[in-house]
Formats: C-alpha cells, structure tokens, sequence
C-alpha cells in the first residue's frame, strides 16, 4: 500500500505531466476555426493560401511534401490557393473557410495541366 505522501507524489507528477502534455495536444489543431495548407510530396509546385478579405495575406511558400501553420479562417472567409511553378503564379482554386478548422491538400502537377490539379477541403 502506498503511504499518503506517496500517494500526493503520484497525484502531483500526473497533473504536471498532463500539464506538459494538454498545451502540445490543444496546438495540434485550432480550437474553433483555422486553416492549414499541404502540398502533395509529388507536386512540381509551390502553394500559398491568401486571405483577400484580410489585404491579401499569405502564409509562406509550402513546398511539396509540407504543410503551413495554421492560420486564420472566420466561417464564411473567402480564401484562395496560388500555386508558384517557373516563375509564374497561378490561381488553383478557392473555398469558404468553415467553422470547424480546414485541412487543405493540394495535389496534382502543372506539367500535366493545371485542370488536374485539387483541392481536398
């Protein structure tokens, strides 16, 4: 049987740890809405998400096989997805943000036209 100090050891080394786990759990994904880009490992293309509504911001260059931080997404947010390939820039499509956090891949190659490119909302 364990002692009451032991046992209020125990007690205390498991809410630190769960104190150490929740925050790295709850970042993983956002708590309301959001957004996050990822570009298929096999794309010949970078992407960037942008947020006209918010003076076009963007989220970095994702390069293939990568995923963005998230970033935010009001319900209803109109966001666009610009493709970069040899220099130029291209539209590859667009969605309403929704209030459930939005997991955004991007697939498909240039090369082989850009009507085979997807978004998976």
């Amino acid at each position: 049987m364990l002692s009451t100090a032991a046992k209020a050891t125990a007690a205390t080394m498991a809410a630190v740890g769960l104190g150490l786990v929740a925050p790295v759990v709850a970042s993983a994904a956002p708590a309301a809405s959001g957004v996050r880009l990822c570009v298929d490992r096999f794309a010949d293309f970078d992407a960037v998400l942008q947020w006209p509504s918010r003076g076009g911001q963007e989220t970095f260059g994702i390069r293939p096989g990568q995923c963005s931080d998230w970033g935010p997404a009001n319900p209803g947010e109109l966001i666009v997805v610009l493709a970069f390939y040899r220099g130029a820039t291209i539209n590859i499509g667009h969605f309403s943000a929704s209030s459930r956090g939005d997991d955004v891949e991007a697939v498909g190659r240039v090369a082989d036209g850009t009507e085979g490119i997807n978004l998976g909302v």
